[in-house]
């Protein structure tokens, strides 16, 4: 067989294992299939936009936390949604509740752009505080992360305690001192006095308030001894009035008191007021505070989707996609293979020519 003739279907077979190659390593790709994966992505686009927590519901033992969570959605609809709150105690460290709603399709008959609102509770016991996290996933994967500090749990009342009947402020300027409870010395005798007590109730609310039951004890300073105590029952407290049921107190002299005030509903203590009554020395004071407490929730703080593994490949300017480039090039398709199969094409021509 003629030289030349061999060294030609030679060179034609390199030629045709060089496409093929190509070929399957994806060099050698449809325009219009990769415009038709393009068509498949979507431009939709979820983000975090504001977080609101408040009290739901308080027993004696826990408190359910309501967390409202505002999606906003833009561009095409969006699904595949999960929002997941995590609640940890701030100071045990431990999970105390977990909870994941899925959220349904976002944007769906609307315009591009709209905010959906996305309401889900926590429960925790009412004898901490804790950080209530809030994350976005989408596809399974995390989007964005926020986290809120909540105190003063404890501070909350229970629905069986709820009254809006309350000891009277009286407010500020010269009233700004005056106690709810108040006293007067009704008689005396050698080494004992009785004491008129008046408590001041006032109904806040806008319905009516009944089955209450005050109780008023004089506590001894010092020693903390009850001296005497009496009960008396509230009759109807409509809205806006104020009740002012009297006891009477009868107790040694030269000794000053303090006047613990407490209601009652149902057996369960729902209001509490103190004030003094100086017998003795007559230096004893109570100590106001600033407030009452209550629930108190830190200012929104979050972040992307991106956690602390991820945010160390951003720093070194690459990620996985860089990576599986390199695999590729690695592994002799687009870059490096073009290049093979043109060198071997020249090279099988030099020889051809060169025993021509």
């Amino acid at each position: 067989m003629n030289r030349e003739y061999v060294l030609a279907i030679a060179a034609l077979v390199v030629v045709i294992g060089a496409l093929s190659t190509l070929a399957l390593t994806g060099a050698v790709s449809d325009p219009e299939a990769s415009e038709a994966a393009t068509e498949v992505e979507t431009d939709g686009d979820v983000s975090l936009a504001e977080i609101t927590i408040s009290s739901e519901h308080v027993t004696g033992g826990t408190a359910t936390i309501a967390v409202d969570s505002h999606l906003e959605h833009r561009g095409d609809p969006v699904d595949n949604v999960t929002v997941v709150h995590r609640v940890t105690d701030t100071n045990s460290g431990l999970v105390e509740n977990t909870t994941e709603r899925e959220v349904d399709v976002l944007g769906e008959g609307s315009s591009d752009r709209s905010e959906t609102v996305v309401t889900d509770s926590v429960a925790v016991p009412r004898e901490s505080s804790y950080e209530i996290e809030t994350f976005v996933y989408r596809d399974g994967a995390r989007l964005e992360s926020a986290s809120h500090s909540i105190e003063g749990v404890d501070a909350l009342t229970p629905a069986y305690a709820d009254t809006d009947v309350e000891f009277h402020r009286f407010g500020g300027g010269s009233f700004a001192d005056v106690p709810a409870i108040e006293y007067a010395i009704e008689s005396t005798t050698d080494d004992r006095a009785t004491l008129e007590v008046a408590s001041y109730l006032t109904n806040t609310g806008d319905d009516a308030e009944d089955d209450l039951e005050l109780e008023v004890k004089a506590r001894q300073s010092g020693s903390e001894v009850v001296a005497d105590s009496a009960t008396v029952d509230l009759s109807t407290v409509d809205p806006g009035e104020t009740a002012s049921p009297t006891v009477d107190l009868e107790v040694p002299t030269e000794y000053d008191y303090y006047l613990d005030a407490v209601l009652w509903r149902d057996g369960t203590i729902v209001e509490t007021d103190r004030a003094v009554a100086n017998l003795g020395e007559g230096s004893l004071s109570v100590d106001e505070t600033d407030g009452d407490g209550g629930l108190e929730v830190s200012e929104f703080t979050g972040g992307s989707g991106v956690g602390a593994d991820d945010a160390d490949v951003a720093d070194d300017g690459h990620d996985d996609r860089d990576n599986d480039d390199r695999d590729q090039d690695n592994d002799g398709t687009p870059g490096f293979g073009a290049a093979i199969a043109v060198a071997a094409l020249l090279a099988t021509i030099a020889f051809a020519r060169r025993f021509q």
